[in-house]
């Protein structure tokens, strides 16, 4: 049994380091369109059987781009280009059908998700096991998207949702190397019974992925969502007289924004605050980026309805949107630090409070306008940052005494 993307020495990091190759950027451009599709379904007044339809379209549009950011990751300069195209256009069609997903765009979005994932097993050698995120080549999932073709309405959508429940269970639950070890006893025991010779002596391959390489990838696809947060302001902000509250609003977003990339990247990991690189095995990773992603892009949707709504009373569903948003990404956070046992002080004093905090307002904020709501936001962010960045100070402090 062979082991490719063993981890390297620290000379070999060097030299071996990687980033981002053109096909792989041009591949995530089919996620600007996409988050802004999806941010369409909470537009106006979304209820909440909105809301979880868009969870569930944006789990089966992560996971369907996550299967190919893998195998790039894994094949590196090897990557078929036309599989990452191919892929690339039923991402594409995906995002498209879903303006018309209540109509009979749903089957297209079910048939071409159902493609790029069948696309994504069939990307690797017989014999190769991807380790660190088993999901890429597992088809289970797909099995209740290919039987609601067969179905309309709400049945379909809840096979659809069936199916993603299965894929995040694998996702959490199956251990790469548990596979292998399996795979390995039943190669061994069909060699046992059929016997081979030498040359003609099946082999397995446990491939794992380039930790900083994905780090980078899942980096941009979250600079890529705030991205479109940016883009939403603006474009709301243009139809607008500028006054103050219009002013105050955009602001707010724009801050409110500059605060999440700095705990998503500069002091967090895989979009996760607080999160270090490698506290987790990499499918782990995977999913934790996959739900602080998800609650990213409902707070872009929710800021471009905001801006707006200017100083008009705050609907409930766009305060929930604004106010839940922040607080699952905060508990996300929350949830990985306890985890990774992290340091009690900053629980306390900092993940449970800027989880509380929205939680609170959105209960409390009935007549505020969207300016507080996002203002108070604001200084929630504020206050994470503020230990993260007083955090590092006292790191570079410490290590210049030592030197």
């Amino acid at each position: 049994m062979s082991e490719l993307g063993n981890e390297p020495d620290s000379k070999q990091k060097a030299v071996l380091e990687r980033h981002a190759s053109w096909i792989e950027l041009f591949f995530d451009l089919v996620v600007v369109a996409g988050i802004g599709q999806l941010a369409h379904l909470l537009h106006g007044s979304p209820s909440w059987s909105d809301v979880a339809l868009y969870a569930l379209l944006y789990l089966a549009f992560w996971t369907a781009w996550a299967t190919f950011t893998m195998y790039g990751n894994v094949a590196g300069d090897r990557v078929r280009i036309p599989s990452m195209l191919i892929a690339m256009f039923g991402l594409a069609v995906m995002m498209a059908a879903v303006a018309g997903i209540h109509d009979n765009h749903a089957l297209a979005f079910a048939v071409a998700y159902v493609a790029v994932r069948l696309l994504a097993s069939r990307v690797w050698h017989n014999g190769q096991i991807v380790v660190d995120w088993p999901i890429a080549q597992m088809s289970l999932g797909v099995i209740p998207w290919i039987v609601s073709f067969w179905f309309e309405g709400e049945t379909r959508f809840w096979l659809w949702t069936a199916g993603v429940t299965i894929d995040l269970l694998i996702m959490f639950v199956v251990s790469g190397s548990a596979i292998m070890e399996d795979a390995q006893e039943k190669l061994d025991r069909i060699i046992k019974v059929r016997g081979f010779k030498d040359e003609r002596m099946p082999e397995l391959e446990a491939l794992h992925s380039d930790r900083a390489h994905l780090a980078e990838r899942l980096g941009l696809y979250v600079i890529i969502v705030l991205g479109e947060g940016v883009i939403l302001v603006i474009s709301a902000a243009s139809k607008l007289t500028w006054d103050s509250t219009v002013v105050s609003l955009a602001v707010g977003s724009f801050v409110l924004l500059s605060g999440m990339w700095a705990l998503s990247l500069l002091y967090g990991h895989a979009g996760v605050p607080h999160l270090q690189p490698e506290r987790f095995p990499a499918r782990i990773d995977m999913a934790l980026h996959c739900f602080t992603t998800g609650a990213i892009a409902v707070l872009v949707a929710g800021l471009g309805a905001a801006t707006e709504h200017g100083a008009e009373h705050t609907p409930a569903n766009l305060r929930w949107l604004l106010c839940g948003s922040i607080a699952v990404y905060f508990g996300i956070s929350t949830v990985a630090g306890l985890f990774a046992r992290s340091d009690r002080r900053w629980l306390l004093g900092w993940a449970l409070p800027c989880t509380a905090v929205p939680i609170v307002m959105g209960i409390v904020g009935t007549h505020m306008s969207a300016t507080w709501i996002i203002w108070v936001l604001v200084a929630t962010v504020t206050w994470q940052n503020g230990y993260e960045y007083a955090q590092v100070r006292r790191s570079r402090r410490s290590a210049v005494r030592l030197y």
